[in-house]
Order: structure tokens, then sequence, then C-alpha cells
């Protein structure tokens, strides 16, 4: 069934690269516009290229209704697509070890120096990709429906979170529920679920400040990561893959700074919305902040053990850990 969804997936591209004078690359992304991080990380990279290049690197860009997130891997390995732009936790079931990376501080030009992409490289090279980028974005916030328990925390509440993040709801006393976008808004809308754990960039777009009323921030970082078919990748002339490793490092230099500017509009939107904002108490802060470090390197142990230990010694001497 799958190969028949590509094959007509495949004819699709192929109408939609005859009606353009020129298409190099065809970049997938895991996101529609609702997601901020779509626009300036995936459809920004796309902007640089192209700018870069003075027009001859052109990127033709699908969503999320072209191939769905948790199935988007294997078209850019068969080369279908030639790039993808996403989120580690959409390909958990492949590699881990990006989870980590959810416990460190998104300053990119640390990272890039820490020699850190020299293992996330390997990991990817193993899976038959390329990695390209891996952008920092930040700002996860946790959106209730109700106020926080009396020991202020989400002791008896159920909230929707990915599995790498389930130890950060444990760590609040809350009980962590798996469910699939789709269902997550009618869920809080009424009340199976408590809350739900999501990047706070876009969550007005999404809807959250329609079903919940709350919100806390959850200091993690949320990698991101842009991905190249290897045969695509090997294919390039040298001075035209420059272009894409030098626009790379201009798009995670400036990643963190973005984030800063798009959570604080989400605030700012949020209270115009009536959101109240909730402040941790320090205990409970501090039981977060541990629990993502602990919890992040732990998932990212689960597939990638031996990668995994070895990216934290590095991020931790460069001084990038949570502390």
């Amino acid at each position: 069934m799958k190969t028949l969804t590509y094959l007509a997936t495949a004819a699709t591209l192929a109408l939609a690269g005859a009606a353009q004078a020129q298409t190099s690359v065809r970049m997938l992304k895991t996101w529609d516009e609702r997601y901020p991080g779509s626009v300036v990380i995936c459809d920004r990279y796309a902007e640089l290229l192209t700018e870069a290049s003075n027009g001859a690197i052109t990127v033709q860009t699908f969503g999320p209704e072209t191939i769905p997130p948790l199935q988007q891997l294997e078209p850019v390995q068969n080369g279908l697509f030639q790039i993808l732009c996403t989120y580690p936790g959409f390909h958990t079931g492949s590699a881990t070890v990006l989870t980590g990376l959810e416990a460190i501080r998104p300053d990119a030009e640390a990272f890039r120096a820490s020699g850190a992409r020299a293992v996330v490289d390997e990991v990817y090279d193993a899976l038959g990709l390329q990695v390209v980028s891996v952008p920092l974005g930040h700002g996860y916030s946790i959106f209730l429906n109700r106020d926080l328990s009396d020991a202020g925390d989400l002791s008896g509440m159920q909230i929707r979170a990915l599995p790498p993040q389930h130890p950060y709801i444990n760590a609040l006393g809350g009980t962590p529920v798996v469910l699939p976008p789709a269902e997550m808004f009618s869920a809080l809308e009424r009340g199976v679920v408590d809350g739900a754990l999501f990047p706070m960039a876009g969550a007005t777009g999404y809807g959250f400040a329609d079903v919940t009323s709350r919100y806390f921030e959850v200091p993690a970082t949320a990698p991101h990561i842009i991905l190249a078919n290897p045969e695509f990748w090997a294919s390039l002339p040298d001075e035209v893959r420059q272009v894409f490793v030098d626009q790379a490092a201009v798009l995670e230099l400036e990643t963190p700074g973005t984030y800063d500017r798009l959570n604080a509009d989400e605030a700012t939107l949020m209270a115009g919305r009536g959101m109240e904002h909730l402040v941790l108490g320090d205990a409970q802060a501090q039981a977060l902040r541990r629990a993502i470090v602990d919890g992040a390197w732990a998932f990212a142990a689960s597939r990638n053990a031996e990668p995994a230990a070895r990216l934290r010694a590095i991020v931790e001497d460069a001084g990038l850990l949570l502390q």
C-alpha cells in the first residue's frame, strides 16, 4: 500500500516539476504553515538557498498533506524527495539520539563549535541520510484547561505529550497520554485530558486559546533537523554543495533569536485571548529541569545508546547542558 502511495506521489511530483521552468530541489516538510517553524526553518532555508545562489538553486516544498509526518524518512531515503525538514520526535522508530538535545541550551554557535554534529552525522549516515542542518528552536509549554493542583504541580492530571517528553509530565505528578494530533483538541475541549505539551510558537494558530485557559513554560530545546538524500548530495558540484553548507550555518545561527521573537509574540497573543500565564514554584521548576535532562538522555539512549552517551559528553563539556 505504501508503494502505491509513493508511486502516486511520484506522478504528482513529475507533473508539478514539468509545470516549472526549473526545479532543482524537492523539499518535504513535516508541518503546515500553522507551525511557525515550518516558515522560519524550512521555508527560510529554501529562501536562503535561492538568494545565496542568485536563483540557481530553487526549492519546491511539499507538506504533510503529501506524505504524513511519521512516514517521511523513507521517501527521502529513496530519492522521491531530495530534502526533508523535520523534527526528530517523528522518527524515533529509526533514531532517538537527537532527543537528548532537548536538554541543552539553544546556543547555536557553541553547539556548532562543540563537534557534536559528527555524532549526529554518524547516526543518520547509518540510516542512509545526509545531515544538512540541526537548527535549535526552543520554547515548549504545557497548556491546561484547569489550574495547577494544590501542590502546585500536575498531580491528578492527564497530559498529552510525545513519548520522549513523558518524563517531564511524570516529574510534576501528571500522567502522560499519547494522542494523535487530530484527536488532541477535541480531547482538551471535552476534558478527556487536562492539558497538552506543545511548542509555544504557533499555539494560538493551532487553537490552544480555544480549548485551554492556562499555560506554563517547559525549558526544553526543540532540535529540528534538515536531511538530504545521499545520492542527491553526492551529485552536487562542490560549489553548489558549499552553498547548502554555508546557508545551513546562517539558518542555525539565526534560529534561536527567531524563536525568542516568536515565543514573545505568542505570549502577547495568548494574553490578548485571556490565557493565564502560570509560574511553577522553585521545587517544581527544579524537578522539571532535572526530568528534562535525565528523561531526554534516557530516551536518546533507547535506540542509540553509545552515540547518545558520546553526544551527551560533548555537549556537557561545551557547557550546553541544562543546569
